[in-house]
């Protein structure tokens, strides 16, 4: 008899019986169908799975649970990441919660998540997932890698906003910048070497350690970038004459737009382009409303091949604000005026760039500029780092 439910159950999910009042409540189902799915070949289990991946999933998962420790629970996680497209590739989130034991396996499964990744593919919430498991893992990724930027003048500011503006030409100098916004496994490795105070409420979860560092003050990221500086120059990843430090706002800005001039007064530059794109940015539009791995958005790369540079985390740089939030009283033009000394005091507030995933595509884009004084710090402000020669 109950061998005659099971399958019931499978063949009412399936779609084979078209009887609402046949085990209408939709657990009871699934956990009936997997009981069924456990005398037949993990293909079947998987084809039903791809017919449906959110109906059939938690039947995957209970079917998983009762093969465990057996060939079988092998079986179904080796079908799940054999064919090809986009069906594999959801085949493999699904192993990755199936398949905790390290080997040639999970290791299959690392190569897909990090595919999802680095081709934008799926959808944003399932890379979201893709990114927690790969850090987890050990995200194979180099999280300090770094773009060269070419030096010389370029478009900076905008009339999109006041602050911005108005649009003006700036020089800057040849520089290399992060690719990334720095990262909790990295600023967590300084935390570890130096027992500096970090906030962050989950800077040291695995699944976090690819997301940005949050919770930061403008000493905490410059203290970062110092530290570095002397990591690097002892391994001889940079020169003596080289330091590690946050960017300024020209550099910043630099890195994000590249060459894009001027569009109009109502026309926003982001990194990408001057017409908004969903899919992007960890922006507002985005709705995760927290940061997540970095690099998920690759259609959102900059010129210089800088990810993030558009939502994400506002990004601590050294340039000057003043001490009014709403109004900077270092305006547009950039100028040679005392707004890059380092030792101002403590109610001056810094520049920060970029928007965060709490912002909308008004901010989130390469010319709004927000500030904060450098004691302050929260859950929506991180960094990245620039190498140049020590002025």
């Amino acid at each position: 008899m109950t061998t005659f439910l099971c399958g019931l159950a499978h063949d009412a999910m399936a779609g084979e019986i078209d009887d609402p009042e046949m085990l209408p409540i939709t657990r009871v189902r699934q956990l009936l169908a997997a009981r069924h799915l456990a005398t037949l070949p993990a293909a079947t289990a998987v084809s039903a799975f791809r017919s449906n991946p959110p109906l059939w999933t938690p039947v995957l998962v209970s079917l998983a649970a009762r093969l465990s420790g057996s060939a079988g629970a092998e079986e179904l996680v080796a079908a799940l990441i054999d064919g090809e497209g986009d069906d594999i590739l959801r085949g493999a989130l699904l192993a990755a919660d199936l398949q905790e034991k390290p080997g040639e396996l999970r290791d299959r499964i690392a190569g897909l998540l990090l595919a999802i990744l680095e081709e934008g593919r799926l959808s944003a919430p399932e890379r979201e997932k893709a990114g927690r498991r790969l850090s987890a893992w050990g995200d194979p990724r180099d999280l300090q890698a770094l773009a060269t930027v070419p030096g010389g003048m370029f478009t900076f500011g905008s009339n999109t906003h006041p602050n911005s503006a108005p649009p003006h030409p700036v020089g800057v100098e040849p520089f290399r910048i992060g690719i990334y916004p720095v990262v909790n496994a990295h600023y967590g490795a300084f935390v570890r070497e130096t027992g500096r105070l970090w906030r962050s409420p989950d800077g040291f979860e695995a699944e976090r350690a690819s997301a940005p560092a949050t919770d930061l003050t403008w000493h905490d990221a410059r203290a970062y970038c110092d530290w570095l500086t002397g990591k690097w120059q002892e391994q001889g990843l940079i020169g003596k004459d080289e330091v590690i430090r946050l960017p300024t706002e020209p550099e910043w800005e630099r890195a994000a737009r590249g060459d894009q001039p001027d569009a109009g007064d109502d026309v926003i530059v982001y990194p990408w382009g001057a017409v908004w794109q969903d899919d992007a940015a960890n922006s507002e539009e985005a709705g995760f409303n927290t940061t997540c791995t970095v690099g998920l958005f690759p259609k959102g790369r900059s010129p210089y091949g800088c990810f993030d540079m558009a939502g994400q985390v506002w990004e601590w740089g050294t340039t000057l604000w003043g001490d009014d939030m709403a109004v900077p009283s270092f305006r547009y033009p950039y100028a040679d005026d005392g707004r890059e000394a380092l030792d101002a005091a403590p109610s001056i507030r810094r520049v920060l760039r970029g928007g965060c995933f709490s912002s909308g595509k008004l901010k989130a884009c390469t010319t709004y500029r927000g500030s904060l004084e450098p004691d302050g710090f929260w859950r929506g402000n991180g960094f990245r780092i620039v190498v140049a020669a020590s002025r």
